[in-house]
């Protein structure tokens, strides 16, 4: 009796020794998960300086969206998801076959990759390279999978991070090294940013201009680019705007209609207002026109509906900005921080 009652006395004595343990070893179970997944974030990029918020896209995007997921996944980057499918908006827009642009970065010319999947596949492990070259960086990241892994050494060495300014520097010195015009959008990140947590359905540049659709989605800037019919580098003389076959295109400000003209071999069926002696705003692409040559039109006024007449691959507005016939940039005037 007396082994048995000491027996006891030891097992009440271990009991609250063994339940501390317990609590302790749960405790650090605990801690060491959240440090593991902290890690985990940091590792994949979105702990160093990434972009958070759902990407703006259109049904042409958002249904290729398992395969933004299973290649986000299989590159290391799965909480990149809504930015690779913002690039893909800024890319194509879901529109080419080539999604994400992304022939060039395995050494093919422009559009040569056929099948979406593999564009993607491609596109996203590029992206994840290109982020881990630039340390998370994912500015830095962005606008090196426009101008190439080339930028970011560049960005290093001058300031050690991504800004417009260096991007602007670097894209003047590759025009001039290959004796182009231009080299690259230097508006990439702002570009794609558009497509982020809702930052595109209604950009506040208080320009001279208002936009010409209602929920303005810019998937094309001024400036050279890849054509989408050649794949050669060909002048982009305008601003293309993601607009549905019901959208209304709408004046940019007060005029008089210059042009109203259909079945234009380029254009499709356009309008062209002038606002004063000197500029003028050209609306290309549209299914049908509202107005006719001499109508007085006041901003914000319906010109026609959007389309995809003409030389285009695909539903959208071609917005153009003329001074005395020559084509300038129209985020001069719709931004005018640019003025």
């Amino acid at each position: 009796m007396k082994k048995q009652a000491k027996s006891l006395m030891k097992i009440k004595f271990l009991l609250p020794i063994g339940f501390l343990v317990l609590f302790f070893l749960l405790i650090f179970g605990v801690i060491f998960s959240l440090l593991f997944l902290f890690s985990s974030d940091k590792e994949s990029g979105e702990g160093m300086g990434g972009i958070d918020g759902n990407a703006l896209v259109n049904e042409n995007i958002e249904r290729m969206r398992p395969l933004f997921e299973k290649y986000a996944k299989l590159h290391g980057i799965p909480d990149q998801v809504e930015l690779l499918m913002a690039i893909a908006m800024q890319e194509s827009g879901g529109r080419h076959l080539d999604v994400m642009q992304s022939s060039e970065s395995i050494g093919l010319p422009p559009n040569g990759i056929i099948r979406p999947e593999r564009s993607i596949d491609v596109g996203v492990k590029y992206f994840s390279q290109m982020l881990q070259q630039a340390n998370g960086d994912t500015k830095l990241a962005l606008q090196a999978y426009n101008f190439g892994g080339g930028f970011i050494d560049y960005a290093m060495n001058n300031g050690g991070k991504y800004t417009l300014e260096v991007a602007e520097a670097f894209s003047s010195m590759q025009a001039d090294k290959l004796g182009w015009e231009s080299y690259g959008d230097t508006s990439y990140v702002s570009n794609v940013m558009r497509y982020m947590s809702g930052i595109n359905t209604n950009p506040e540049f208080d320009g001279e201009w208002a936009y010409p659709v209602k929920n303005p989605v810019i998937t094309s800037e001024y400036g050279m680019r890849s054509d989408p019919f050649t794949g050669e580098q060909t002048m982009h003389s305008g601003l293309d705007f993601d607009c549905d076959i019901s959208d209304s295109i709408y004046s940019v400000g007060d005029g008089t209609v210059e042009q109203a003209v259909n079945f234009h071999v380029s254009y499709g069926n356009y309008v062209m207002v002038k606002h004063n002696d000197n500029d003028y705003s050209l609306y290309a692409h549209m299914s049908s026109l509202n107005v006719n040559e001499g109508d007085e039109v006041k901003v914000g006024q319906q010109l026609g509906v959007c389309g995809t007449t003409g030389n285009s691959t695909g539903t959208h507005l071609h917005l153009e900005y003329l001074v005395d016939g020559q084509k300038k940039d129209p985020a001069l005037k719709l931004n005018s921080e640019d003025d």
